[in-house]
């Protein structure tokens, strides 16, 4: 993307209400950075946008955002957004490059990434364990699968999303362990986070092979897995990073939350106050940023024995009473938990 194209890219929602004022006196400025999936991908960006949202209406910021075409436009737009804001705010695994160049560089903008680790007396980064919104998918998957085959379509194959996929194979394994019979578990990559086509595809060859629960993991890519999912009779959804039951309503078994918006609120509210705590955080499920929603709309489909388990198996999250693996490599080490 040119820096023209980058400018026009920017949109600007004005907030009303006190402002919050930087050093300078003048009302802080955060701009957001997406990839090119964007806003809209019912997941990773849409939930930290929210994030933003809820700090715009309550502290006076004014909020934009920007989205980036390609990865080689991460840091000519990271630098273009640097000129002209307070705080920049970088979404995604794929910026930790651009962000650990562009930050030493504007030493009075307050960086804060979400995904990965970037050094940095004006950098916060949040990290997530995926592994564990992955296991919980997974262990849901593999009670509810009457085929007795699952499945997951996933973006690019990054650090956080091998988390999503190791937790979610855990996840099947345990739920295989308890049901005392063989799950199969059948994930595909699209090797993009913006290609609903591709998504859509890849849906309709594992419902081809059989698979009746598709967890989606792929960003814009997974729009694609939801169209699928949404005209096909028997097979079922898990969506991620953002509560998408209602979307579709029983077809949808439930959704993996990763409450990036609280650390980006919670990142912007310090700023605003200024209390910026620099360095790098893992948030799980632990406190509360990780886990699924209470099924609303699919309850019903799951037995009284099988809902207490999935209780269970969140609540042995909680109580950190069990490691899930966060890497492939360390599957063959992983011993499923016995849960009730």
């Amino acid at each position: 993307m040119s820096r023209s194209a980058g400018v026009l890219a920017l949109v600007f929602i004005l907030c009303f209400g006190f402002p919050v004022l930087s050093s300078d006196g003048k009302t802080l400025k955060v701009v957001v950075l997406t990839d090119a999936a964007g806003l809209g991908d019912r997941g990773f960006n849409d939930v930290c946008w929210q994030g933003v949202q809820k700090a715009k209406e309550e502290l006076g910021l004014q909020a934009q955002f920007l989205q980036s075409r390609e990865q080689a436009d991460y840091l000519s737009n990271l630098t273009l957004a640097a000129q002209r804001a307070d705080v920049i705010v970088t979404l995604g695994y794929l910026f930790v490059d651009a962000v650990r160049e562009a930050a030493p560089r504007f030493p009075k903008t307050f960086f804060v990434h979400i995904e990965g680790e970037v050094p940095g007396e004006n950098v916060a980064c949040f990290d997530f364990r995926s592994e564990e919104g992955g296991f919980l998918a997974g262990f849901v998957a593999g009670l509810f699968t009457r085929a007795k085959m699952v499945g997951m379509v996933t973006g690019m194959d990054i650090p956080p999303v091998e988390a999503y996929v190791s937790g979610f194979r855990a996840g099947v394994e345990t739920a295989a362990n308890r049901e005392h019979k063989r799950i199969e578990a059948i994930v595909v990559s699209a090797g993009s986070f913006n290609d609903p086509v591709k998504g859509k595809s890849l849906a309709q060859a594992l419902m081809a092979k059989g698979v009746d629960v598709i967890f989606r993991a792929a960003g814009n890519t997974g729009v694609g897995v939801f169209e699928a999912v949404k005209n096909t009779e028997g097979v079922y959804l898990i969506a991620e990073d953002l509560d998408q039951d209602a979307e579709m309503p029983g077809k949808i078994l439930t959704s993996t939350l990763k409450r990036m918006d609280v650390a980006v609120y919670d990142a912007l509210k310090d700023i605003a106050q200024g209390k910026f705590q620099a360095g790098h955080r893992w948030l799980g499920a632990d406190v509360g940023a990780v886990g699924i929603t209470r099924m609303k709309y699919s309850g019903h489909l799951f037995s009284r024995e099988d809902l207490e388990s999935i209780y269970n198996a969140s609540e042995l999250l909680l109580k950190s009473g069990v490691i899930v693996p966060r890497r492939l490599g360390e599957l063959d080490g992983f011993k499923p938990p016995e849960i009730r």
